[in-house]
């Protein structure tokens, strides 16, 4: 019995030194999740010396990276063949694998470079790693082409008159595009809040886009593949805007604080360029000007504090695709906007991540609907409406309800004003309310390229966090 158990452990120590023999003969170390910038492939930064970034793994206990190589180039054909005709290290003895930063050749603006990583470890290499990219934006202030555009409305002069219908504009520019596209980019900041179309579809998955920065010293634009979007031809480029953190009402939260007092704001504006490259190598730019087209959209309030208000009646058919109708349109007009840097924003977006039905609706009394969503949350209210023009479906948002089941809209008050206490004009009680005013036509989106209807989307502007 001895004999057999020293012969059964010299057999496991036989087949785990094959199996170690094994592992590093393929390879002890490899890498993974390469990052620039902390992003995976990111498509417009303004760095000039990005940070490169991997993490490694091992099969094998005790494992530790003992060099590295990194290879970046401008054309997929060389970095196919592990060439860097931009940036090639050799073997750099050292352990680091975050933050390596580039040192190669001066970057160029709106470039994308291809990039591959090699590791050692204490017996072997790893194989390159599969490429990655990043691309360039601006890397400098003139590459920027544009102008802050507005529909040309004056800012109220008057507390009171913030509270009153301010219609949120539109704006569109045709663009044509002789020969075939190859690739086109989006680079866009609209300030409060934005969303952009091409050719009738909503642009990226992005919502609450740009992120709220201190406007006087930073303002943040995203960077957009619209290749998909884009054909030869006439093209059609649509920009909704809305009042976000840019344009607040002049609120007096807990009965005295004005942010309008403390934070940079102005009427609703956008700066966006578009560059395309053709088949043939040459390329062009189209960017916001005087000659880009506006007028106002069916958004008749919004309010990050109180709510968005929807009137379908006044719907432009078509409004973002070459089929508009402009005869009621005029030309957009340069505003002086933010005086803050633009810089790419970096951080991962805002997005709809799910859909949250309600586990219970109440009917309390004729036309009144309590919806039990089960949790709180940030989101928007998505419905469908039928009946006839001018019809106005309000929906208010609570954390609690009553004892009699009615909704407990003093949970969800803007900033305890709940008294009249929130300034001239301001409500008695700041509560988030919601309105859609049917048109009484056949149902459809009511907003073009998004999958449902009317109040579906009535705090992407608005920004308001919706609360079950």
């Amino acid at each position: 019995m001895r004999l057999f158990k020293k012969a059964t452990a010299t057999l496991a120590i036989l087949i785990l030194q094959l199996n170690v023999l094994y592992a590093v003969g393929k390879s002890e170390i490899k890498t993974d999740r390469l990052t620039c910038e902390y992003m995976v492939n990111p498509l417009g930064i303004e760095v000039v010396k990005p940070r490169l970034s991997w993490t490694i793994l091992s099969s094998i206990r005790n494992q530790k990276q003992t060099a590295y190589e990194v290879v970046v180039s401008d054309n997929i054909k060389d970095i196919k063949r592990m060439k860097g005709n931009i940036w090639q290290t050799g073997k750099v003895s050292s352990s680091e694998s975050v933050h390596v930063a580039y040192d190669g050749n001066p970057l160029k603006a709106f470039t994308r470079y291809y990039w591959r990583v090699k590791v050692y470890g204490k017996n072997g290499s790893s194989d390159w790693t599969e490429f990655q990219w990043f691309e360039t934006a601006m890397l400098k202030a003139s590459d920027w082409q544009g102008k802050w555009i507005g529909d040309g409305s004056q800012q109220f002069a008057k507390d009171e008159d913030f509270y009153k219908n301010d219609p949120m504009p539109l704006l569109r520019k045709a663009i044509n595009a002789e020969k075939k596209i190859v690739s086109a980019r989006l680079y866009i900041s609209g300030l409060g809040y934005y969303e952009a179309f091409v050719n009738g579809k909503k642009v990226g998955d992005h919502v609450l886009d740009p992120g709220c920065t201190s406007y006087g010293k930073q303002v943040l634009y995203s960077v957009y593949d619209i290749t998909p979007h884009m054909k030869k031809g006439l093209n059609a480029f649509g920009v909704m805007l809305g009042n976000g953190w840019y344009n607040l009402l002049p609120l007096r939260f807990w009965g005295g604080l004005n942010m309008r007092n403390f934070l940079v704001s102005g009427r609703p504006c956008v700066k966006a360029m578009i560059s395309l490259q053709y088949v043939d190598g040459s390329t062009s730019v189209v960017h916001t000007d005087e000659s880009w087209q506006t007028t106002s959209g069916p958004i008749i309030r919004n309010s990050i504090f109180l709510g968005e208000h929807y009137d379908a009646r006044k719907e432009k058919v078509h409004w973002n695709t070459i089929n508009a109708n402009t005869s009621d349109w005029k030309n957009a007009v340069e505003v002086e906007g933010p005086k803050g840097t633009l810089s790419p924003q970096m951080q991962l977006p805002i997005r709809v991540t799910k859909i949250i039905h309600p586990i219970s609706v109440n009917e309390i009394k004729p036309g009144v609907f309590i919806f039990d969503k089960g949790q709180n949350f940030a989101g928007v209210a998505r419905f469908r409406v039928k009946g006839s023009a001018g019809t106005q479906v309000k929906v208010r948002y609570g954390e609690d309800v009553y004892a009699d089941g009615s909704l407990n809209v003093m949970t969800a008050v803007a900033g305890q004003i709940k008294g009249g206490n929130g300034g001239p004009g301001a409500p008695q009680i700041a509560w988030q309310e919601d309105s859609y005013i049917l048109k009484g036509t056949e149902w459809r989106n009511g907003r073009p390229g998004l999958p449902f209807m009317g109040s579906g989307l009535l705090r992407y502007l608005g920004g308001q966090a919706n609360r079950g």
